[in-house]
């Protein structure tokens, strides 16, 4: 009896070890939350044409007129509104009409002055003036965007694309269910 109760005891302490064993197939252990690894059997990159913008600055000398004048200066417009003004005011007969003749004769003169100004323009010349223009170019790379993957798991082979190169092995899900 004593041999049949140690028979028991050691039947039973050694069962889960037999049951961690029969978990485990090719050397790939099954307990962890239905997560194996199959073997990676053929990787392809697939590669996508991506276009970028790249900013480009163009830049060219260009010819620009320049006219001269004698005076550039507002002093004849100056001066011919101050004469205006005297004489629009020496021109009204009371107050209110001198103020009045004031403010024409001021605009009339210096209206003048610049006029007269004007006819000093004394010609032309050209400078160079550098010039610049930003756009943009696209250039186009080809670029891996992914992987078609072939990976076998318990002798069969799957496809799955992946964003990043598996290695030798590809972790998997495994999801069993009992035969009906």
């Amino acid at each position: 009896m004593k041999r049949s109760t140690i028979a028991i005891l050691a039947a039973l302490l050694l069962s889960p070890l037999t049951a961690q064993a029969d978990h485990r197939h090719h050397g790939h252990d099954h307990r962890y939350k239905g997560y194996d690894y199959a073997k990676v059997v053929d990787v392809d990159p697939i590669y996508e044409r991506v276009g970028y913008r790249v900013p480009r600055q163009e830049c060219w000398n260009e010819q620009v007129r320049v006219d001269y004048r004698r005076n550039d200066s507002y002093t004849d417009e100056i001066v011919g509104a101050v004469i205006g003004g005297a004489i629009g005011n020496a021109i009204g007969h009371n107050d209110s009409n001198k103020k009045v003749q004031a403010v024409i004769g001021a605009a009339l003169g210096a209206s003048i002055a610049n006029d007269l100004n004007d006819r000093g323009y004394a010609g032309h010349s050209y400078r160079n003036e550098r010039r610049c223009a930003h756009t943009e170019d696209v250039e186009y790379h080809e670029e891996v965007t992914g992987y078609r993957v072939a990976y076998r798991y318990r002798g069969r082979i799957y496809h799955t694309r992946t964003a990043h190169h598996p290695g030798k092995r590809i972790r998997v899900k495994v999801n069993v269910r009992p035969m009906l």
